[in-house]
């Protein structure tokens, strides 16, 4: 079993990141505190998809279900580990807006392009999934913000 020991964490401290919450349509999901801090956040260029803990995943995914369907969005089959998917392309789909909060009080508005991935041109999908130990905020995440790191 990986355990994220002191040495990892200190390797990783530049990249560790605290998340605290997510919102979908300005509705802030409905989790426990402590589900954000379930597994340490990293962020990684080099990952396409953001895996959130279990927890706050299942609560972001449920909403943006929730809001695409209001939007007249139809389900599509699953792709992979990517649950949540609709039929049709990203530019005919009206993606609900989507906020991240960290520790620090920043806010990431997400575009829809942040939020969403075509698997082909008649599907597509949540960029987000289920971490496993480590959290992840991967480079489809970043593309439309600059990013320092100190």
């Amino acid at each position: 079993m990986l355990s994220l020991g002191d040495g990892i964490r200190r390797a990783y401290a530049r990249r560790l990141l605290r998340l605290v919450g997510v919102s979908v349509v300005g509705q802030a999901i409905s989790v426990s505190v402590a589900s954000y801090s379930a597994a340490p956040t990293i962020i990684d260029s080099g990952t396409v998809i953001t895996r959130l803990p279990q927890e706050v995943y299942a609560a972001l995914s449920g909403a943006v279900a929730e809001a695409m369907k209001g939007r007249g969005a139809v389900p599509a089959l699953a792709f992979s580990i990517l649950d949540t998917c609709f039929r049709g392309s990203l530019r005919r789909l009206a993606v609900p807006a989507v906020e991240m909060v960290f520790q620090d009080g920043t806010t990431l508005r997400l575009a829809a392009a942040n939020v969403m991935i075509d698997v082909d041109e008649e599907t597509t999908f949540l960029a987000f999934a289920s971490a496993g130990r480590v959290a992840i905020n991967d480079n489809k995440l970043q593309e439309t913000f600059s990013l320092n790191f100190i």
